[in-house]
């Protein structure tokens, strides 16, 4: 979606296609599975080949766990962004990033300059923090969230999202009193000055990280806290709760590249057996295929599988990619092929993943060639200004993995159109895939932490176009 400018730093089974042919059952099991990828549901006649839903996805895919103790030492987060840097020492580089309230295991305490009115102690697994920079040092681990909700990690939505639906809407530091809510919606309107209370008048695109409700008790009016610690009445936003989406694992239930997935809108489904395409069926936005057949029949293109047939250009064709020179043979690399609008994510040159993107729209195209994982973030908050649709900015954006500069993939939670460009340079993936592409990848970020930063370890990002 997203090129920031002013960020700080910038399941069960899996699910495979509803299936079945004139209600014949289908048996249970793996091949089973594997014939169900290749199907449509039939309902009348009428072929319907569908996109797959989450099917316990979240739960097999688990998240790891931070486990402090109780006995040790600990470092408690009260800053927003706490930093772990590479040293104990002056001018430290940032090695890594905790939100307020979460607990981080303590080594020793060590010598070093630049922690004024503080000291320097190991971080585990790796890093040094400064007790006078962001941590509560203690020999037991705090239970002060100060109002910071813990992300939700063992979901693909780390929290709840919601867009501005009003303009200029206030956002407060405090719940306001009555009659500064009312200086405030006159302030909006540009007909008085903006209350002490009022943090920013939203103006442009926002969407906010929502925390808990709370009720003003004068009259009752509900107001979101937001993750970040401001407020936000609840008629001024909208709640986002996507439909999930998500690509597949290669290699599980006979999904292979190529691979076709639909995208853009629903799709007819042809039957092309007789002199002249038929409409057999549909294909739903963001089912899939995989690929038997590519030909030409009078001039028009088409690609088939058991299911059908869909016209070449209403599908985003995913096919296996050469591994780069630069990229050793045993390493993991993502290509992200620009004109598909895809994804596939690679073991040396076994795809393992597969899914589509929305990657920058004209004037904002990202650029190619062969980069490394750089920064990863369960969530980071970016904001612009476009010449065009004016200055925005997204709260806590999901799964983010810099690569170059202020170029990202991370999931997108205020659309579903993936297959499409729309972004502002970065690289739009559904919150399912992106997060599965944030614990895949390299470096890995340990359990207590909410970002790594410029780690040896790292994987590989290869744009084409």
């Amino acid at each position: 979606m997203i090129r920031f400018f002013t960020n700080r730093w910038s399941l069960l089974s899996l699910a495979v296609l509803i299936a079945a042919i004139s209600g014949g059952a289908v048996a249970f099991g793996e091949h089973a599975a594997t014939e169900k990828q290749h199907r449509a549901e039939t309902i009348d006649g009428h072929r319907v080949l569908r996109a797959p839903g989450l099917d316990g996805w979240n739960d097999r895919h688990q998240s790891p766990r931070s486990n402090p103790g109780t006995t040790g030492r600990f470092g408690s987060a009260f800053h927003y962004d706490a930093f772990i840097y590479d040293k104990a020492a002056s001018s430290p580089k940032v090695a890594g990033v905790m939100r307020r309230g979460d607990v981080l295991e303590l080594g020793d305490k060590v010598n070093g300059s630049g922690c004024k009115n503080g000291s320097w102690y190991k971080a585990t697994p790796f890093g040094y923090v400064c007790s006078s920079l962001g941590f509560h040092v203690s020999d037991a681990p705090s239970t002060n969230r100060y109002g910071v909700p813990r992300a939700e990690v063992g979901n693909h939505l780390p929290y709840q999202y919601s867009r501005v639906i009003t303009k200029r809407a206030p956002r407060y530091y405090r719940i306001p009193t009555v009659q500064e809510e009312k200086q405030a919606r006159r302030a909006m309107e540009k007909k008085g000055a903006t209350p002490e209370a009022v943090s920013s008048l939203m103006e442009g695109d926002y969407f906010l990280a929502l925390a808990e409700k709370e009720t003003r008790k004068a009259d009752g009016a509900v107001f979101y806290r937001t993750v970040r610690g401001r407020y936000v009445r609840e008629t001024d936003v909208e709640l986002r709760n996507p439909e999930a989406i998500r690509g597949e694992e290669l290699g599980r239930n006979g999904w292979r590249l190529p691979l076709a997935i639909v995208y853009g809108e629903d799709r007819a489904l042809l039957d092309l057996e007789g002199a002249e395409p038929r409409v057999a069926g549909t294909a739903r936005k963001h089912s899939r295929f995989v690929i038997e057949q590519e030909f030409t029949k009078e001039g028009v293109a088409y690609v088939s599988g058991r299911a059908g047939a869909v016209h070449r250009d209403e599908v985003r064709v995913l096919r296996q990619a050469k591994r780069p020179s630069g990229v050793p043979a045993n390493a993991k690399w993502i290509h992200v092929d620009l004109s598909e609008q895809s994804l596939v994510a690679y073991e040396g040159d076994k795809p393992v993943y597969a899914t589509v993107i929305s990657s920058g729209k004209e004037g904002y195209e990202p650029p190619t060639g062969l980069f490394k994982v750089e920064q990863k973030y369960i969530s980071t908050t970016m904001n612009a200004t476009d010449p065009i649709d004016g200055f925005y900015e997204v709260e806590e954006v999901p799964w983010t993995l810099y690569y170059h500069g202020g170029y990202a993939l991370h999931g997108a939670y205020w659309h579903t159109d993936f297959g499409k460009v729309r972004s502002h340079g970065c690289t739009n993936i559904a919150p399912v895939d992106a997060r599965w592409l944030y614990y895949w990848t390299d470096p890995e970020v340990p359990p207590a932490w909410h970002a790594v930063r410029f780690q040896p370890e790292t994987t590989w990002v290869h744009f084409t176009s």
